[in-house]
């Protein structure tokens, strides 16, 4: 069987690899198609343009290079796979130029957010974590999705990504990456200064690094509403200190992850035992840093469904809604605090409004925001399918009863 996986960033690898790496085990004939159509330059570039291959244990995939959708089709319709694997919703250009099946692979939340359900059924299939979010799907496109074809087309295989946190050692990350060994970590995700909407709040109250600078623009824009965050401090500079100290009295070191795009401050670097961007997409490096911490925080991000079969309680410290600038859209189906959700699952899960984490992480401990194992238990189950590691074994046994039927 030929299968082609589309790689239109670096960090695909993240998702992708263990599939890859299952269909060379295999023995499958496969490719990698790599979209050169980003911009090579620019402060994105390192961690997103596709320029090399993981080093996969099984053996190594041919590379194709094509630039952008319509180049894209014009090769797809000559080089006849089997099948393609991607993280996207077949563009219908695209579609319509091969006869080779299509499976879309769900990616965290993003797969309830497509703008419409077409995006969702143009595919032959749609690989879901699990049953939970082809519930939501049909919740999402309730009277625009005609019949039952989004459940009919989904299938839960679990996460794939998932699949390599099986094969991590705790203890060599630690000595590779130069953790302290015997040291409570804790691994917090800077917030997005820089990709979040830039509302008000973000731009001219929390991320200004000086409390003058918070009063000045507070007052000569008359948002007086956020004059008690000038006052408390409530900023991501004291944030960071807060977290320092917690991490102190608690014996933690503290870690700061983020992304190129979202450049860690100065602050945030002085105050950190360790800094990391991705130095690796595969091996992905925020489930390598997980496979050591303790307690993970982050502000309202999918790193709590990886922390989760990581088995890292997550601590969400959630802003409110209209200072982050949420489509209701989002903050219906994703960021919000509802118990039961990805976000607030005790045991598991925990979300606190962000004001109160400023004088709270002078009284929480790590005791606080324990594990329990029944809890994540029924969180993976509910959110994530499985918990065994075949993922991808299960993603490539659908795209080869796909292939045979579209045979027979």
């Amino acid at each position: 069987m030929k299968l082609a996986f589309l790689i239109q960033r670096k960090n695909y690898y993240r998702l992708l690899g263990p599939v890859v790496e299952e269909a060379l085990r295999r023995g499958y004939q496969v490719e990698c198609w790599h979209d050169w159509s980003h911009p090579r330059g620019g402060k994105k570039a390192s961690d997103l343009f596709p320029d090399a291959l993981p080093a996969f244990p099984t053996g190594s995939p041919a590379v194709r290079v094509y630039y952008g959708r319509s180049d894209l089709a014009r090769q797809l319709g000559a080089a006849t796979p089997d099948a393609v694997v991607c993280l996207d919703p077949p563009d219908p250009t695209v579609r319509t130029a091969t006869r080779a099946r299509w499976l879309y692979l769900q990616y965290c939340v993003e797969i309830i957010l497509q703008p419409t359900s077409h995006r969702v059924r143009d595919a032959d299939a749609v690989a879901t974590y699990s049953p939970y979010w082809v519930d939501r799907l049909e919740e999402r496109f309730a009277g625009s999705d005609p019949g039952d074809e989004i459940r009919r087309k989904s299938v839960a295989v679990g996460a794939p990504e998932m699949d390599i946190v099986h094969r991590i050692d705790p203890d060599e990350v630690r000595r590779r990456l130069g953790l302290p060994a015997g040291r409570p970590l804790v691994l917090y995700l800077a917030f997005p200064l820089r990709s979040n909407p830039q509302t008000f709040w973000l731009h001219h109250v929390y991320a200004p690094s000086t409390r003058p600078s918070q009063a000045l623009r507070t007052l000569l824009t008359g948002r007086l509403e956020y004059w008690p965050h000038v006052v408390n401090g409530w900023n991501d500079r004291r944030l960071v200190r807060e977290l320092r100290a917690f991490c102190d009295r608690n014996g933690a070191a503290l870690i700061v992850k983020s992304r190129r795009k979202d450049p860690i401050p100065g602050y945030a670097r002085r105050l950190a035992d360790r800094t990391f961007y991705d130095p690796s997409h595969y091996p992905p490096t925020i489930l390598e840093l997980l496979s050591v911490a303790s307690l993970c925080v982050h502000a309202y991000s999918g790193v709590a469904l990886e922390a989760a079969y990581s088995r890292v309680p997550s601590l969400c410290l959630a802003p409110a809604v209209t200072d982050m600038g949420l489509s209701a859209l989002v903050r219906d189906f994703v960021h919000n605090g509802t118990l039961g959700g990805i976000y607030n699952w005790p045991g598991t899960a925990y979300c606190l409004p962000l004001r109160e984490a400023f004088d709270g992480l002078r009284r929480w401990s790590l005791a606080d925001f324990p594990l329990h194992a029944q809890a994540r238990k029924l969180y993976v189950e509910r959110f994530l399918g499985f918990d065994d590691g075949r993922s991808s074994a299960r993603l490539l046994d659908v795209v080869r009863a796909q292939v045979k039927a579209a045979g027979a």
